[in-house]
């Protein structure tokens, strides 16, 4: 007489529990997993976009011989500032960056017919970059940031350069002498030049990012300098930058907490 082993197999209702346990883990999970890809992203293409400006100074050095502390105002949003030779700061990144479209020849209107560009879904209105720039403007720079507000578009009269690589470039053209302090050549104040990069373009999110405590306080630091209060847990696509001579930096708490992986 041959035995026979039977051979056990899972009732349905252990499979139905096991695949709603699955189900419910999924759930949970995937949210968690999904930001923290695109912030991955959004921190990997806002160190690309410093290091893109930076290589068109650079470039621009290197061929036209002047960087940023040698320009002048533009007369408007994509213009050198007059017929004689002198350069703005529209011209160095459109001469050196590969662009497939800029504000003097797209309107950027949208589905609704709306051509001041995309909405902001928010921003870091009184926050820490607005307070580095302020403290930089009273030490006698005459820069500024360009104004981007909460639940509104961006102003059809600023710059906005859009890379190949979908990287959005978005400052204030009349800004002019970008250059830091320096006594031993006559520059007795600070005056950065500053503007946003959106790093995905007109796609969603549109914030402008903050640190995980909401706004925090400025301190004063030197552009660059990390700020140990800050953490960013979610990168979101827009960051404050600070130009100057030949860098490109972070201009914000939170950027500099998103470059340097805090």
């Amino acid at each position: 007489m041959k035995k026979t082993i039977g051979m056990g197999g899972f009732t349905l209702a252990e499979v139905l529990i096991t695949l709603g346990i699955i189900g419910v883990v999924a759930a949970m999970t995937m949210p968690t997993l999904i930001n923290s890809t695109q912030g991955a992203q959004y921190k990997t293409a806002f160190k690309k976009s410093l290091t893109v400006l930076s290589q068109a100074v650079v470039m621009n050095i290197a061929l036209n011989d002047y960087d940023l502390s040698q320009i002048v105002a533009g007369t408007n949003a994509t213009a050198a500032a007059d017929a004689k030779g002198a350069q703005s700061l529209w011209d160095i990144f459109h001469n050196r960056l590969n662009i497939v479209r800029e504000t003097a020849t797209d309107t950027f209107t949208d589905a609704a017919g709306d051509a001041d560009q995309w909405l902001i879904v928010s921003n870091t209105d009184k926050g820490d970059y607005e307070q580095f720039a302020t403290n930089h403007i009273v030490s006698g720079g005459t820069n500024k940031f360009p104004t981007l507000e909460a639940n509104k578009k961006i102003p059809a009269g600023l710059t906005a350069i859009f890379m190949n690589d979908g990287i959005t470039l978005i400052f204030d053209n009349t800004q002019s002498n970008c250059m830091k302090k320096n006594t031993n050549i006559g520059v007795a104040n600070d005056n950065y030049c500053f503007a946003f990069v959106d790093v995905n373009g007109q796609k969603a999110p549109n914030r402008v990012v903050q640190c995980d405590n909401g706004l925090s306080s400025f301190t004063g630091e030197t552009p660059g300098a990390d700020d140990a209060t800050c953490t960013v847990s979610s990168p979101t696509d827009i960051y404050p930058i600070a130009m100057y001579d030949q860098s490109v930096i972070p201009a914000s708490a939170a950027a500099r907490a998103v470059l340097y992986n805090k």
